[in-house]
């Protein structure tokens, strides 16, 4: 509250006050029964206006000292014993919207409710449809033809995937109750990311050009092995046939950079701006992909949330380089090859 506010509130009694000045004036200046001074009025209406600035000064301290209070409290949704005289006209205003609150909080309370459950069936689906996918997997390896052997292993894990990316994306906004932040080797999460998926390279003939990365970061394991995968299968799937994603990582100050280079399809200057947005997919993702966009919205989300980043730089047709940035270094040995 400032002193425009206070003004706002108090004009008609400092308007009230002006104006009686005038009258008391004019009346003294007029009657021709009191005698006084010129110095001698100007002294009186110096004494009011000062007396006056004072009360109002004292005034305003009052009132942006309890709006002060007040606006703490209900940044702290601390309510309790605030001592506020409400006028009779606008306390049922008040009241009303004291119940219109209620009402809102109970409902926010039985959504948070009904998003639990479906956080916790989705949780349990993903469980559940695993198994069978598990088994086909084990079939699949025993198939006598192994050109569809290898290609049932591959749509198999692809559907692993897709499941996984549910469950991640059903936790979306409540990632932080989820993490535990331990010493983790970025050499070798991005090797075991590689393994899992290695039968979507192997599919598109892909090169992977993965540097010596020792470096140890504080983050948690399972989240960034999620977020790589997310970029890997970006970076796979916008990659041509027998194409090449360089791995490697870049030094700064205290800060670790991991970059994720394809040469493939690439991010037009129209698109790049906004990759991080939810559900968008560009003109390569809407057009040839099937991209649901939803990929670098939630890994840009979950390493906010860890205290990292994630930023793209691109030339269409050219390249397309994902950077995750990471603060928490832990200890620092790396060679590049």
């Amino acid at each position: 509250m400032n002193i425009k506010d206070y003004f706002f509130k108090t004009w008609r009694y400092i308007l009230f006050f002006i104006v009686v000045i005038f009258i008391v004036n004019i009346n003294i200046l007029i009657d021709v029964g009191i005698t006084i001074s010129k110095d001698s009025l100007l002294y009186m209406n110096f004494i009011i206006l000062f007396i006056g600035i004072i009360f109002f000064v004292y005034d305003f301290y009052v009132f942006k000292r309890k709006n002060m209070e007040i606006e703490t409290r209900i940044a702290n949704c601390d309510m309790n014993d605030i001592d506020i005289k409400i006028s009779r006209e606008y306390r049922g205003i008040v009241e009303a919207v004291d119940r219109v609150n209620i009402d809102n909080m109970e409902k926010i309370e039985s959504l948070k409710s009904e998003i639990k459950e479906f956080n916790d069936y989705v949780t349990d689906w993903v469980h559940q449809i695993k198994i069978p996918i598990s088994i086909l997997e084990i079939m699949s390896e025993r198939l006598e033809d192994k050109t569809v052997s290898k290609s049932m292993r591959i749509e198999l894990k692809r559907i692993d995937s897709l499941v996984e990316k549910v469950m991640y994306i059903s936790r979306s906004g409540n990632y932080s109750s989820d993490f535990s932040f331990e010493s983790v080797n970025i050499g070798k999460i991005v090797r075991d990311v590689i393994k899992k998926n290695r039968y979507m390279f192997i599919i598109k003939n892909i090169e992977i050009d993965l540097k010596d990365m020792n470096v140890e970061v504080i983050t948690d394991r399972k989240w960034i092995s999620h977020i790589f995968e997310i970029i890997l299968d970006n970076a796979c799937k916008y990659s041509h046939e027998g194409g090449k994603i360089e791995i490697y990582s870049d030094i700064k100050d205290k800060r670790v950079d991991i970059h994720f280079k394809d040469y493939g399809e690439g991010i037009s200057i129209s698109d790049i701006g906004r990759v991080f947005e939810k559900g968008f997919t560009g003109k390569n993702g809407r057009n040839r992909f099937k991209s649901t966009g939803m990929g670098l919205y939630v890994a840009k989300k979950i390493l906010n949330a860890m205290g990292s980043d994630i930023k793209v730089e691109s030339i269409e047709g050219n390249y397309c380089d994902v950077i995750i940035e990471i603060s928490n270094i832990a200890e620092l040995n790396i060679y590049n090859n």
